[in-house]
């Protein structure tokens, strides 16, 4: 069936409250809107309809809210108008309202190309109602419906895309902090794993921990002496590495240090400890001469060889400005968190590493190797190798492996040596002369002397 021609430039001449009973025109419908309800909750429709030639926009009236659900009313059906009135607005736009009409068939696509009837230019006034052909060209309303469709497809492709690149920026994101995390639970994992090879289960920081101090016995609370978080002290006496510390011959901890400097040092963690937080003691101080070797001593126990966290080099952040201001926004601050966390990342596994390297290389060696000395009176102890830190040196001679072995003592404590252990050490210490031997010999000299 077709549709009838120049129908809707006949319904836009026309006014009143209803058409002529022999005008019953064949219409297109092409758009239909929703556009609310009244006051009995039943929905208002709009149609735009068609004859092929121009379109309208039209009010469909309640009673045909029936056919709009059965969907005999829907897009591209072709409806039989049978009675309708045309409304005149303020402005003097013509408003069909559709009263009742028939369902013809729907054959899927729009006909023809229809214009806006209200973009055609026309007079109704001075227009017969059966002369049509003198008109303007007629508005592609076709074509603007086709670029609409394009124009929606390219918004939905466009959106895509945006979903598609905010989804991958997010990823990254996850795929960072997890990088990063990983790398923390590594760190974590390692530290549990030289906790369990070398550390005491159950540690106690109420427990009084003993210390030889280069001969000098020091006494303190574990919490006293970890109170500085992070730093080589903490790491020494925090019980990670306690089965790996070097121990004197009566099972104390042992530190080849000044035991003077650091009982200074102890003296202040024991003030730190009673402090308030916001009014802590000066560092701990002492005369001139001895303020380099504390300063050292200070820096060993306290100093973090990675000591420039957070302000380490870091690499470049992205900037993302893609995306909406706050979108954009909220991902870079994600970025600068995510840098700030590899950062510290970063700084406790290498200060973990430090912390291995110092207690391998400071605090670790056998019973052995810790010389007992009676320095005119003064009961000192210090490692071997320290002794022989001058290869040429007497000292370094005298407690070389090898004369160390000749002595023929069988591990017996110096103290202990006769004076025969006596004479015969002496005899083999380099650029000592035979007369001096002698002397030991002749006075019978013990090790305990």
């Amino acid at each position: 069936m077709s549709l009838t021609q120049n129908a809707i430039r006949l319904m836009h001449s026309m006014s009143g409250t209803s058409n002529e009973p022999s005008f019953c025109p064949t219409l297109q419908v092409l758009h239909l809107k929703k556009i609310g309800r009244i006051h009995d909750g039943r929905d208002r429709w709009t149609v735009v309809l068609s004859d092929g030639n121009n379109f309208i926009e039209a009010m469909l009236s309640t009673r045909l809210n029936h056919k709009v659900s059965s969907v005999e009313i829907a897009r591209f059906a072709l409806i039989k108008v049978n009675k309708f009135a045309v409304d005149t607005g303020p402005s003097g736009k013509k408003f069909p309202i559709i009263l009742q009409c028939d369902s013809v068939l729907n054959p899927g696509s729009r006909l023809g190309n229809p214009e806006d009837i209200f973009k055609a230019q026309i007079n109704p006034s001075k227009t017969k109602r059966d002369d049509f052909d003198t008109l303007i060209p007629p508005y592609d309303a076709g074509a603007k419906m086709d670029e609409l469709e394009r124009t929606t497809k390219r918004l939905k492709s466009t959106v895509d895309d945006h979903h598609t690149s905010l989804s991958a920026e997010i990823q990254k994101l996850e795929d960072e902090e997890k990088r990063i995390r990983d790398k923390l639970q590594n760190l974590e994992e390692k530290k549990q794993h030289y906790a369990n090879e070398y550390g005491i289960p159950n540690v106690k920081y109420d427990d009084e921990i003993e210390i030889n101090a280069g001969g000098k016995i020091i006494a303190a609370r574990r919490c006293t002496l970890c109170q500085l978080k992070g730093t080589r002290l903490e790491a020494l006496f925090c019980g990670r590495w306690e089965q790996k510390l070097q121990r004197d011959s009566n099972g104390r901890i042992f530190l080849d240090i000044n035991s003077d400097l650091f009982q200074v040092i102890v003296d202040w963690l024991n003030l730190l400890s009673i402090s308030p937080e916001d009014d802590p003691p000066q560092p701990p101080s002492v005369d001139e001469e001895h303020k380099y070797t504390l300063n050292h001593l200070k820096a060993l126990f306290t100093g973090r060889r990675h000591s420039s966290f957070p302000g380490s080099p870091a690499k470049i952040l992205p900037v993302v400005d893609r995306f909406g201001d706050d979108v954009n926004k909220a991902i870079n601050e994600r970025w600068t968190s995510l840098q700030e966390l590899e950062a510290g990342a970063t700084f406790l596994d290498n200060n973990f590493e430090d912390e291995e390297q110092f207690i391998t290389s400071f605090a670790t060696g056998c019973t052995s190797d810790i010389i007992t000395l009676n320095v005119s009176g003064t009961i000192m102890a210090t490692k071997r190798a320290t002794l022989q830190v001058v290869d040429e040196s007497m000292l370094a001679q005298q407690f070389d492996d090898t004369k160390w072995t000749e002595q023929g003592c069988d591990n017996v404590r110096v103290k202990e040596w006769t004076p025969d252990d006596v004479a015969n050490w002496v005899k083999v210490i380099d650029d000592v002369p035979d007369d001096i031997a002698t002397l030991f010999t002749d006075n019978e000299i013990k090790g305990s002397e």
